[in-house]
């Protein structure tokens, strides 16, 4: 392929920044052109930009005109037009790109076979995806400095600190077995004893060592070599996870045999995977059926009932979320009708009404009714439990798990040894609370966030209950000394 001269590749430069010119969104803040390509995947991302699709085509020619023979060419690159007309160009050859959709499978290969790049030039992570054997480097540790048979073996190293000598031991026993044999070995310092050397290598990824490294070490206090000492130490002695391609391709190295190609498990996004990028990402790109999941699941974790909503279908007294002629449909229904319904055109923004409406007001998460009376069996693994001398959470209703916020004034019935506070502004009788409790008390407010069980007090002893309460991780008193709450006097 024709490669381009560094006049021909300004030219191309120019051209893309005239683009960019024409479609900055603030000329008076520097515009973004990130454009990556691996195969016949492409993507190009604006910032402060309305991309014209002409830059695709600009790109890809400086792509290929950029190409090295045996090198390969770049992946990602970023044009950055500043206010004042100058611009900078930036690009990576062996980075992985930062995508917003996964290429597909082939996109790697195809990369390869466009732009050929020498083996050396192919790194791990494109391996992986182009379903090529690893490139590593393995060490391998020796376990002496020389050793003939029927002679003593010769050992010339630094000895290892007596602090040190069992952390170095430790590492290297804690990394899994990559190859293991029958039996046990002889141990080459006592030829004529019972063998009690582990027939086992390991690796950490970087080195392969056998199992008799460790167990010498252990043994005799002979060290391993300073270079593997080195490596531990850079390692903080602690042993890093070894991938099971990576396990595999370091046996395949010890028996000979080649290199094993990765497979479909060692590529694939698991679904716990899945999961973490969702828990962490604050915009996933999720099917219609996938968000449906997410929604169902944000609902039960703020303990929604199923009775308070339906997905799909319509309920008298649950809030309904249903597709119609016109479009994403959210709405409590009542005898038969939607009350008040909002459209969407998105199943996203309906999702968002949807779980909004049904946790703005608590009752709306019971469907309005009560919750049923729990024994104290069922109560008894849930995070926050009632201080002795203060009355069960069975005889608290509606409860949830909640944070309260710092600022919040509660008021306290009793002495500062219990855990259960009220709503500032309660009235004594709804709080079903022996009578004397009346007389002792004092309001405080939070400093700083709680995560407290909320529920309404049932009645109880001639009380009518009904009053918000609060059941607080610790007792009053505890929460004072250790400034979380404050007495307002």
């Amino acid at each position: 392929m024709e490669q381009l001269t560094p006049e021909q590749q300004r030219g191309l430069l120019v051209q893309i920044g005239r683009l960019i010119l024409a479609g900055i969104t603030d000329p008076a803040h520097a515009a973004v052109a990130d454009f990556r390509q691996a195969g016949e995947h492409t993507e190009l991302e604006g910032h402060n930009l309305a991309p014209a699709p002409e830059l695709n085509e600009l790109f890809g020619r400086l792509r290929t005109g950029m190409y090295a023979t045996g090198r390969g060419t770049w992946l990602q690159s970023r044009f950055t037009l500043k206010p004042d007309g100058t611009f900078d160009f930036d690009f990576t050859l062996d980075d992985e790109p930062s995508w917003t959709e996964t290429p597909p499978s082939s996109a790697y290969p195809d990369e390869l076979a466009a732009f050929p790049r020498e083996d050396e030039h192919v790194p791990d992570w494109w391996r992986l995806r182009a379903q090529l054997p690893l490139r590593v480097e393995f060490r391998h540790a020796r376990i002496v400095d020389s050793y003939t048979e029927g002679e003593p073996p010769v050992v010339d190293r630094p000895e290892l600190d007596e602090s040190e000598a069992p952390l170095v031991a430790q590492y290297l026993e804690r990394e899994p077995a990559i190859l293991s044999g029958s039996g046990l070995g002889k141990d080459i310092f006592d030829p004529e004893a019972d063998g009690d050397v582990p027939e086992s290598y390991h690796t950490d990824g970087t080195w392969i060592w056998h199992a008799s490294v460790p167990h010498y070490l252990r043994k005799y206090g002979i060290p391993p070599e300073p270079e593997l000492v080195e490596h531990i130490r850079g390692q903080r002695f602690q042993p890093p996870y070894v991938e099971h391609l990576v396990r595999r391709t370091a046996e395949a190295d010890l028996l000979g045999k080649p290199r094993p190609r990765p497979g479909r498990s060692d590529v694939k996004k698991t679904e716990g995977d899945i999961a973490a990028e969702r828990e962490t990402s604050p915009n996933p790109e999720l099917t219609d059926e996938e968000l449906l999941v997410v929604l169902v699941s944000r609902l039960g974790e703020h303990a929604v009932w199923p009775e308070a909503y339906r997905i799909g279908d319509r309920a008298d007294g649950a809030w309904c979320l249903n597709f119609t002629e016109k479009g994403w449909e959210v709405a409590a229904y009542s005898d038969g009708a939607a009350v008040s319904p909002k459209y969407f055109d998105k199943l996203e923004d309906a999702s968002h009404q949807l779980l909004g409406a049904v946790l703005l007001h608590p009752a709306r998460m019971t469907a309005g009714h009560e919750t049923p009376l729990e024994t104290a069996k069922e109560l008894a693994d849930w995070p926050v439990q009632a201080a002795p001398g203060e009355p069960p959470l069975t005889l608290l209703r509606n409860k949830r798990v909640s944070r309260m916020v710092a600022g919040t004034v509660v008021l306290r019935f009793g002495e500062e040894t219990g855990n259960l506070v009220h709503h500032g502004g309660v009235r004594f009788a709804t709080t079903s609370l022996p009578l004397e409790r009346e007389r002792v008390g004092g309001t405080y407010r939070l400093r700083r966030p709680l995560h407290v069980i909320i529920g309404v007090t049932v009645p109880w002893a001639n009380m009518p209950g009904g009053a918000v309460a609060y059941v607080l991780p610790r007792t009053i008193a505890e929460h004072v000394s250790d400034g979380s709450l404050e007495r307002i006097e």
